[in-house]
């Protein structure tokens, strides 16, 4: 499956649950994204990168009122009658253009920036648009668990990504690593919501019916697996103060087969992907929230507006 396959099965997945999250959970929000979203079936509003945009925003609002506490029944409820409203929708109505309009405006202003911060439960997905040529973590969620450093996500340029898991681990090292994802289709129940760790014990909620994408290879690279302040080459931030460089360790990057960002896109952003590493003496369990994953994937994959005339 190719990159772009990959992607727009992913964003297709938003077409069957939605939201636009912000501070303030809001169905009244939902209920008006996901009726623009449906209706644009027929009207045509919206289309290409503005479209996945907005698809985008209604899945990080759908997430943000599950992760807020507001009942999985009453959430699909409201998407599935905005669904139905829309379904009568005149697409020439003033009132509805004129938030088409506004939702237009509202792309320009997402598609703008270069950097963003989606926050979840216990964790947070960073995206990063900055510099395209440049090989970097383009969605990442950063985990410290005891003496082991982590990243997960994408990684690479603005057009070319890997989906790696890397981790700085004290003493023996893994020869392999595996990713585990629920798969809604066979069976329900959220695999392990609590404290992120990595155990020996395998993780709770987990069963042989959950899908598992064998790691390409194990390479070795030097990288500072944390969220570290953004400075200039001589260690200063944008506000002009010295935070220096954060230490690049001897990090072990694993690459997964990117047809696994489909698996986890159908995902509930409360529960959790497992990456198994297998040491000689046995296995060690560490856990990443899915949260925002897709509305981040989005974000780092649409055209970027910099360098264009």
């Amino acid at each position: 499956m190719n990159r772009c396959k990959i992607l727009a099965s992913a964003v297709a997945l938003m077409l069957t649950a939605t939201g636009a999250a912000a501070e303030t959970v809001s169905l009244e929000t939902l209920t008006r994204r996901q009726f623009i979203s449906s209706a644009n079936a027929r009207c045509n509003w919206f289309e290409g990168p503005t479209l996945l945009a907005l698809k985008a925003g209604l899945l990080q609002n759908r997430n943000a009122a599950l992760n807020h506490g507001i009942a999985a029944s009453t959430v699909y409820a409201t998407i599935d009658q905005a669904r139905a409203a829309a379904n009568r929708a005149d697409c020439n109505n003033p009132a509805l253009k004129q938030e088409v309009e506004t939702l237009r405006g509202a792309y320009r202003g997402f598609v703008a920036q270069n950097r963003l911060t989606l926050r979840g439960v216990r964790s947070e997905w960073l995206a990063d648009r900055t510099e395209e040529r440049l090989s970097k973590w383009r969605l990442v969620q950063y985990q410290q668990a005891g003496d082991v450093s982590m990243g997960f996500g994408l990684y690479g340029t603005l057009k070319v990504q890997t989906l790696s898991v890397m981790a700085q681990f004290r003493g023996e090292t893994p020869y392999a690593a595996r990713l585990i994802v629920r798969d809604p289709a066979r069976r329900s129940g959220l695999i392990n919501r609590d404290a992120l760790a990595v155990s020996a014990q395998m993780p709770k909620g987990v069963s042989p019916f959950d899908l598992s994408f064998a790691a390409s290879g194990r390479r070795s690279t030097q990288i500072a697996l944390t969220n570290a302040p953004r400075v200039n080459l001589a260690g200063f931030t944008v506000d002009g103060k010295f935070a220096g460089h954060a230490e690049k360790r001897d990090t072990l990057r694993f690459d997964f087969p990117l047809s696994a960002t489909v698996a986890i896109g159908k995902l509930d952003p409360r529960e959790d992907v497992v990456v198994a590493f297998d040491f000689n003496s046995g296995t060690q369990y560490a856990r990443f929230e899915a949260g925002d994953f897709v509305p981040g994937l989005v974000f780092a994959t649409l055209p970027s507006p910099y360098g264009v005339k």
